[in-house]
């Protein structure tokens, strides 16, 4: 920090050098003298010496100081001898000790609210009793433990329900309802045609060696009605899917067509076998190779049909968005 130039040096000047500086500074209207900030601002000084310089503009008058003020003009050559003066009469001004530095507060918008006061910390004894009386105050309102796990149970459920009402989720539900059940039909009619296929082979094969050539080609006989009813099956229910049921007579036709010659075929070997057990048992064998027909029969009946409810009931959901 620099003091600023003042008889053509930067070094400290002293007191008696700056109060007519300090006298020439052009002050705001009202004020007489300069502020101790301004002094110590202007001419880079301390607080105590700003202070000090501040008191002597209280207590000196300004004759005096431009009489004591030393002329900055060049002293003549020759030195001249001084005529005695006389003693001045006036007392010296007492010079008062400076002000102890004011400390700087931060200056607020009067609309800035002041920072609340920190709280004060609680004891452990005092957090312990807030916390019984807060349990207290539940106990007394019902807001008790149970309470409170029913009551976000019931939140739950009120979300999930409104979430499973809706139509997207209702769809994709039913789509999901229809792959099983067509999972199960399905696995219902090939364990029939499979079963079927033994008795549809003896029957075709005849009195044929094993491993014949006539032997071999019978056991295609039943995979060939079995495919074409499981193409009819899987076309319906494709179209089904995409809202275009299946109806007509013919189609109708071909499927009981197949499967009533496949049961015929499943059949005949029990009709013309004898069995040891006689004809309980031989009736008993009829029975269970119409039985094992029917329920291919009953699959293909039903496939189709569950498809188009399901079919309809999901665009019935997704025509109300």
């Amino acid at each position: 920090m620099t003091a600023p130039t003042i008889n053509g040096t930067r070094y400290p000047q002293p007191i008696e050098v700056l109060l007519p500086a300090a006298r020439d500074l052009e002050l705001p209207d009202g004020e007489v003298f300069p502020s101790r900030n301004r002094l110590m601002r202007e001419f880079r000084i301390g607080a105590p010496k700003a202070g000090e310089l501040l008191a002597l503009l209280k207590t000196t008058p300004a004759d005096a100081t431009e009489a004591a003020t030393p002329d900055p003009a060049p002293a003549p050559a020759a030195p001249e001898p001084a005529p005695p003066t006389e003693p001045d009469p006036t007392p010296a001004p007492e010079i008062t000790p400076p002000e102890p530095a004011e400390q700087v507060t931060p200056v607020s918008r009067p609309d800035t609210p002041a920072p609340p006061a920190p709280a004060r910390r609680l004891s452990r004894g005092e957090r312990r009793a807030e916390r019984m009386q807060e349990a207290r105050d539940a106990l007394m309102q019902g807001r008790t433990r149970r309470v409170q796990e029913w009551t976000a149970k019931a939140a739950e459920a009120r979300q999930l329900r409104r979430l499973l009402m809706d139509p997207d989720v209702q769809a994709v539900r039913l789509m999901r309802q229809r792959a099983r059940w067509t999972a199960m039909a399905w696995s219902a009619l090939l364990f029939a045609l499979a079963f079927t296929m033994v008795n549809v082979q003896r029957f075709a094969a005849g009195h044929a060696e094993p491993w014949s050539p006539t032997w071999l080609v019978a056991w295609l006989v039943d995979p060939a009605f079995s495919i074409l009813l499981v193409g009819l099956l899987i076309a319906r229910g494709q179209l089904s899917a995409v809202g275009r049921s299946v109806h007509e007579r013919t189609v109708r036709k071909v499927e009981y067509g197949l499967l009533a010659s496949t049961a015929a075929m499943n059949v005949m070997p029990a009709l013309t076998e004898a069995y040891p057990g006689g004809l309980p048992e031989q009736v008993m064998q009829v029975l269970l190779h119409l039985l094992i027909p029917g329920l291919a029969f009953a699959s293909a009946l039903v496939i189709t049909l569950v498809q188009d409810h399901f079919s309809a009931a999901i665009a019935s959901l997704t025509d109300t968005e």
